[in-house]
């Protein structure tokens, strides 16, 4: 077995220096069953101290309201709301290379003149902002998947925009069929070009994480097992994904998949956190908890896991709306970080939970 272990090292290193266009990822189901076992490494790998959990993450899509008023990103830093990271959605990739937008606008578009200012406040106290990759919204990643003439010819304008406005990661949310190599050569290049700084997340459905042989169960066609034991750093056992921001809900018949059934599929806590509908307007109702559970429902998964990965919130223009709460969606947030992080005392102090 140590052989084995060696040719691993040996194939990761290789893999490092070589063009994509040599590396057929997708195989991986070829390789002979006690290689494909040696590949298999712990689906925890190394946990960097940088990036503590549990996480307070919030997407952000909707950034005019039906009344045509601006959705601000300030009361999150006003209120001291505690929120760990922003991730900006979607990003959609066109046919004409270079053509990216964030929802149907490009990045330089006026109406997004104040959010990328407010993006720079969120940064300077500390909250990394990121953007999401993909969705509902199908084809982007169909112009990933090709040489790596055409590769590049799409990526390159990518990373540049994500350089231009100071993105700190990217999630990628893949919900068409795609070979394995698609996300696996995204993964390496954006190690590769910008650092090992940047937040790499994925944020399959729940179901995903499950089971390594069933793609049936995913909206991506890969496996996710695979992906993440080769999505590693080469020489280390370093993941390239972070973690992954994790839809627990969705149009499941029986309902969504619990968190308990995904720790049972031996991902570790710390890489998953648990991903909600914030609004019954957002997603399937069957999705939605109201703040009562949804903060019983934390107490649990705390308690369980010491090192639970944190919640995600889909979306934050209307968070809240289900309990109750209007025009104020970061009064939703702030009742997670008092449940994740403790509550602040009146003398800036964390109490006791």
């Amino acid at each position: 077995m140590k052989a084995f272990v060696v040719l691993l090292l040996l194939l990761q290193l290789v893999a490092a220096s070589m063009p994509s266009k040599f590396l057929d990822f997708s195989k991986f189901n070829q390789l002979p069953e006690i290689l494909r076992n040696s590949i298999k490494t712990n689906l925890g790998g190394y946990h960097k101290p940088e990036d503590p959990v549990p996480r307070l993450v919030t997407y952000v899509q909707t950034f005019y309201d039906k009344k045509d008023k601006r959705v601000s990103l300030l009361p999150l830093l006003w209120h001291d709301v505690r929120v760990t990271h922003v991730i900006l959605a979607s990003v959609h990739l066109h046919a004409k290379p270079g053509e990216i937008r964030l929802n149907d606008k490009t990045f330089d578009s006026d109406d997004y003149d104040i959010t990328w200012q407010e993006v720079q406040a969120l940064k300077n106290h500390k909250i990394k902002v990121m953007v999401m990759l993909g969705g509902a919204a199908k084809g982007t990643y169909k112009w990933l998947n090709g040489t790596d003439e055409e590769f590049y010819t799409y990526y390159n304008p990518l990373k540049d925009l994500l350089i231009k406005h100071g993105i700190q990661g990217l999630d990628l949310n893949i919900e068409e069929n795609v070979p394995l190599n698609v996300p696996l050569r995204i993964l390496n290049a954006l190690h590769r070009d910008m650092g090992p700084e940047f937040i790499l997340t994925m944020s399959p459905i729940a179901s995903a994480l499950l089971s390594s042989a069933n793609t049936d169960q995913n909206l991506s066609g890969f496996s996710y097992f695979d992906l993440d034991a080769f999505a590693t750093i080469p020489g280390a056992d370093t993941k390239l994904i972070s973690w992954y921001n994790t839809q627990f809900y969705g149009n499941f018949p029986k309902g969504p998949p619990l968190y308990e059934d995904v720790m049972e599929a031996g991902w570790p806590a710390e890489r998953i956190v648990y991903g909600v509908l914030d609004s019954p307007e957002d997603g399937p109702p069957n999705g939605f908890l109201r703040m009562e559970a949804l903060t019983q429902r934390i107490q649990e998964l705390k308690k369980k896991w010491k090192g639970f990965g944190g919640v995600a919130g889909w979306e934050y223009f209307d968070a809240g709306v289900g309990d109750g709460v209007k025009e104020k969606p970061w009064e939703w947030l702030l009742h997670l970080a008092d449940e994740l992080f403790g509550k602040i005392n009146d003398h800036g102090k964390k109490d006791e939970l």
